[in-house]
């Protein structure tokens, strides 16, 4: 009997704490409910504005996920270069299986790279009139990325690495501090969280406008150095400060990374031609006192000692942290890894150097610090064709 009441006194506190607990839930919903209506209604206001302004395209991760893939498939056997990657890279298109008789390049780097669309058509017709006995059309997928540096180049090259590719050309050289800053503030911990909430519109609509006020800002920043792009920029800030030991770390990887692209290659039989990478010694981009230190190049220049003007250049520009423009150490890189890997070497810094009035690269074939002009470019493409054509053969 005793047992019975305590069953029956325990039964009814569990009763009573289960009204008590239905009670808070009820009222919690209910306090949450404007909440929940006010958010809905927001968020359905953001998606009727999509209807009018679309969503900007974002690559979670800006690249350094593996998972992040450059190219995906679509209708009638192509593959398209991924909508999310269209800010950043050239709308390309290829198809899967490779054609018979069909010569597949892939070309790997940064904005340099990027800019090369129209050489990228001109080298293909002209690999196209030299072996016509072996490929009745020649491919050059352009694979250059704004602000990509070697460790994004990596996964690139595992990717297309499935694309049946027949070479690769790689050149990359004024992006690794540049890449490194994007790193810090890509944020690729929370990937994941930021695909989740980019489901919702609202979230699509803040990120968009913080976004916006970004880039105006920025294009402000841009028309203001326009006016000044006769003197080197030496105002401009950088958001990370790089510690020595960054920056050895960062040249150790960049040797890392460009041996990994070629020994992947290698790998899977695919030859690889890897490039030097010339740097406006005229107008460079340093900021503080590598800036200032810079004006007795200016100077030199100016009049007109021009040996001894490179020479004090480059000793800066090597010694300069950060830069984002190659300089002797990225190129005695690229030379030092193709000697040890036997790769064929385009050497466009020579080509360039050689090509200038008086040998000093950045004063005619440069339309910024790094970037070379439709001059600069027709040069590069012509090194790499010739170096395909004496050194390869398909």
């Amino acid at each position: 009997m005793f047992k019975a009441a305590c069953h029956s006194d325990n039964k009814q506190i569990i009763i009573k704490y289960m009204k008590q607990l239905k009670h808070i839930i009820r009222n919690g919903l209910l306090a949450l409910l404007p909440v929940v209506l006010f958010f809905g209604l927001l968020e359905g206001a953001a998606r009727i504005v999509e209807l009018w302004r679309p969503p900007m395209r974002v690559d979670i991760g800006q690249g350094f996920g593996a998972e992040s893939l450059l190219f995906r498939p679509v209708g009638g056997g192509f593959m398209e270069t991924h909508p999310d990657k269209l800010d950043s890279f050239q709308q390309q298109r290829f198809v899967m299986p490779k054609p018979d008789r069909t010569l597949r390049i892939f070309a790997l780097g940064g904005s340099s790279v990027n800019y090369l669309e129209y050489e990228f058509g001109l080298l293909a017709q002209e690999l196209e009139k030299a072996w016509p006995q072996r490929f009745d059309s020649v491919e050059v997928i352009n694979c250059g990325g704004l602000s990509y540096g070697s460790h994004r180049l990596v996964l690139i090259a595992a990717e297309i690495l499935h694309y049946a590719p027949d070479l690769v050309l790689l050149y990359s050289g004024h992006n690794e501090f540049e890449e490194l800053q994007q790193l810090h503030l890509a944020n690729i911990e929370f990937a994941s969280a930021q695909r989740t909430l980019g489901r919702s519109a609202l979230y699509r609509f803040i990120r968009d406008t913080v976004a916006r006020r970004e880039i105006s800002a920025l294009k402000e920043e841009h028309a203001r150095r326009k006016l000044a792009t006769s003197i080197p920029d030496t105002s401009k800030t950088w958001a990370y400060e790089f510690t020595p030991d960054e920056v050895k770390t960062r040249m150790d990887a960049y040797r890392d990374n460009l041996t990994s692209i070629i020994r992947m290659c290698a790998e899977n039989g695919v030859p690889v031609v890897i490039g030097t990478v010339p740097s406006n010694l005229c107008t460079p981009n340093l900021p503080g006192r590598d800036g200032e230190r810079y004006e007795e190049v200016r100077r030199l220049l100016a009049a007109e000692r021009y040996e001894e003007g490179a020479a004090l250049g480059r000793a800066i520009l090597r010694n300069a942290t950060p830069r984002h423009q190659s300089s002797d150490v990225e190129n005695a890189v690229i030379r030092q890894v193709a000697d040890e890997l036997h790769v064929p070497l385009a050497d466009v810094e020579k080509a360039v150097e050689a090509a200038e009035p008086n040998h000093v690269p950045g004063e005619t074939l440069f339309s910024d610090h790094c970037h070379l002009n439709a001059a600069g470019n027709r040069i590069l493409r012509q090194v790499y064709q010739e170096t395909i054509l004496q050194t390869l053969e398909f």
